[in-house]
């Protein structure tokens, strides 16, 4: 990603949480969360967001191919282009990703995200290193789960690195797709990867919305899912 450097003038609007949003230069940065990289970004037709699956609608499916033998798998690049409702109020996005073969969901929603000028497109571009939680046959389904906000493309790209490359160390935290993640389990091989406690807020506000419940699944038990402390932390391009 570092031809996302010619960026770093541009500006975006961020909301969501306000310690991380609150006097923070608009200037375009990088979001680490989970071991997960992501930016937001104005819309181009930069030729460096390629995609070897799109979709336009919010879900796209496909099986990971084989890849030479002089190669491993080593994450998946994933942009998500859209517009917002200008009569509602944008909700907070999330991105899940099934490995349907595996039975496992990861569903990660970044404490802050870019609100589309009117008319506007925004784009969401994010890194998952996934190493070897997907493996050559897996079935794999990305979505994106939002309301208020509309879609106008979503896409992903296979990222290979060598088979002796070791696999990159981008937070010093245990809490990555390859890391501990037990203190966010759901359920079985279901993760919820958020900073902030969304469940007690809509408690506050009201009973959790059924595009939500659908979406994570009714064999989650939501009165006992707690917050979490630490925060996602920003960084120049």
């Amino acid at each position: 990603m570092k031809w996302l450097k010619g960026y770093q003038d541009h500006e975006v609007s961020l909301i969501g949480d306000y310690q991380l949003t609150v006097g923070r230069s608009p200037c375009i940065q990088m979001l680490y969360e989970f071991g997960i990289k992501s930016t937001f970004l104005p819309n181009t037709n930069d030729p460096n967001i390629t995609s070897d699956y799109i979709s336009h609608s919010s879900t796209i499916s496909f099986n990971i191919p084989s890849c030479a033998k002089n190669q491993k798998l080593k994450g998946l690049n994933i942009t998500f282009k859209y517009t917002v409702n200008k009569e509602k109020h944008p909700w907070p996005i999330f991105a899940k990703i099934s490995n349907k073969t595996k039975n496992r969901d990861w569903i990660y929603n970044p404490t802050v995200f870019g609100k589309p000028e009117p008319g506007k497109v925004t784009i969401w571009l994010s890194y998952w290193e996934t190493g070897n939680l997907l493996d050559n046959g897996d079935q794999i389904n990305v979505s994106f789960i939002m309301e208020n906000l509309e879609v106008r493309e979503c896409g992903v790209r296979l990222v290979y690195a060598d088979v002796d490359e070791n696999m990159e160390n981008i937070m010093e935290f245990e809490e990555t797709l390859l890391g501990d993640l037990s203190a966010f389990k759901l359920s079985t091989e279901t993760y919820y990867l958020c900073r902030r406690d969304f469940f007690k807020s809509m408690e506050v506000d009201g009973p959790t919305p059924s595009w939500f419940r659908d979406s994570v699944g009714y064999k989650v038990d939501y009165t006992e899912i707690q917050g979490w402390r630490k925060t996602g932390r920003f960084q120049k391009l």
